[in-house]
């Protein structure tokens, strides 16, 4: 969460790096990655134009406030205006461009930007006052939590406060709430707070009216879109590598080489997922059970394919036909589903939305074998749909990466 101070070294360390290392960048994309000085100018002009662009992503980014997610999608619709603008401004001038200069303009508006909202999200930690019962959890360093203990005590130094009470405050502290709200401070209670910095709600309180305010089909349309996007492009890029774990699979377990695994979606309606085969030939035969730490049915290569997720990757297809997002809760096998929705009720919301290869709940709190487990992850996937958003979306997917290169996340 940031504050909207100030630009911090590193930030301004980030825009001026980039005003310098831009130009070139765009240099390289105008002549297909070999170097050349630009002594054409107007090939230089649209050069420091894109890269102008770049740099007002990056400042406007210093000032976005709310949640990583919120920051994120705000970073998104600010590298579309920009560079959105600027094709206008190329097309309707005349003026010399390079498609290739384009394309590469708004990816690097999203890396750069992204990256400034990064430093700032390590660099800028709120000052918050807790009006109220002090508990535990809010000892923890990174909140910055300080108990306010003397209703006539200055609010200024705070960028936010919490109300800690599970009614309505004393008197004397609720003239502090009225003072802060006047003076522009923020307010919020406690258990809001901490379900945004721990990404996580109670599924005792959670409800329907919870979900974004205007219905999950306010999103739902261009997400997907994106997933059929995505998958085309990484699709033919997945193959070979498909291909080849494939082939590994054959050497070291025999056929089948791939399976396919009844699964849960969108609206309760079953499908099949699509993985390469890490169990021995006997296992998906057998009783639905959910795979547990050193489950002993996976193979030596079984477990290596896990590990690096590569298993996962046939799933590409089932996002392209719909039966599955780049993004959302991670389907669960028939029996297991009733078992769990008998059990908690809650677990059937997760089939408001289409399940995905990752997910925040996957990111955030890994596989789960039992109820114990699930109803972790199902706190965390109650979050999920009740800020269902292509922010969101974003942060699940960088988590993603920094999950794939640690190797964690698999069973």
């Amino acid at each position: 969460m940031t504050t909207g101070r100030a630009p911090s070294a590193a930030t301004a360390s980030a825009i001026a790096l980039a005003a310098l290392a831009m130009p070139l960048v765009y240099g390289l994309a105008a002549f297909h990655g070999v170097w050349r000085p630009f002594i054409n100018p107007p090939v230089f002009a649209h050069a420091v134009l894109n890269t102008l662009a770049n740099l007002a992503v990056m400042v406007s980014a210093t000032r976005l406030g709310g949640r990583l997610d919120q920051r994120l999608s705000g970073v998104f619709a600010r590298a579309l205006g920009a560079h959105g603008v600027l094709a206008l401004i190329m097309l309707v001038s005349r003026n010399y461009y390079s498609i290739p200069m384009l394309l590469t303009g708004v990816p690097a508006s999203l890396l750069l930007g992204g990256a400034v909202v990064l430093i700032r999200q390590q660099a800028s930690r709120p000052r918050v006052g807790v009006l109220g019962p002090w508990s535990p959890e809010l000892e923890a360093p990174a909140l910055g939590c300080e108990p306010i203990t003397d209703p006539g005590a200055s609010i200024r130094p705070y960028d936010l406060l919490l109300v800690a009470f599970p009614g309505e405050p004393p008197p004397e502290l609720a003239a502090v709430v009225s003072r802060a709200l006047l003076s522009g401070k923020r307010v919020r209670h406690v258990t809001d707070y901490l379900e945004e910095v721990h990404g996580v709600v109670a599924i005792a309180h959670f409800d329907l009216d919870h979900l974004p305010e205007g219905g999950l089909t306010s999103y739902r349309s261009a997400k997907r879109l994106i997933d059929i996007a995505a998958s085309v492009v990484l699709l033919p890029l997945a193959l070979p590598v498909i291909l080849l774990a494939a082939v590994g699979v054959l050497l070291t377990m025999g056929r089948p080489m791939f399976f396919a695994q009844s699964r849960v979606g969108q609206g309760a309606r079953t499908f099949n997922i699509l993985k390469i085969r890490t169990m021995r030939a006997a296992a998906p035969a057998g009783p639905q059970i959910a795979t547990a730490v050193k489950d002993d049915r996976i193979t030596p290569y079984g477990r290596w394919l896990r590990r690096s997720h590569i298993d996962e990757l046939p799933q590409l297809w089932n996002v392209l036909v719909g039966e599955m997002s780049l993004v959302g809760p991670r389907p669960e096998q028939p029996v297991l589903a009733e078992t769990y929705a008998r059990e908690e009720p809650a677990f059937a919301y997760r089939q408001l939305v289409r399940p995905g290869i990752t997910g925040w709940a996957q990111v955030r709190a890994g596989y789960a074998a039992d109820l114990a487990e699930t109803r972790v992850k199902l706190a965390y996937d109650l979050f999920y749909l009740k800020n269902f958003s292509l922010g969101l979306d974003v942060q699940v997917c960088l988590r993603t990466v920094w999950t794939l290169l640690s190797g964690g996340g698999s069973r």
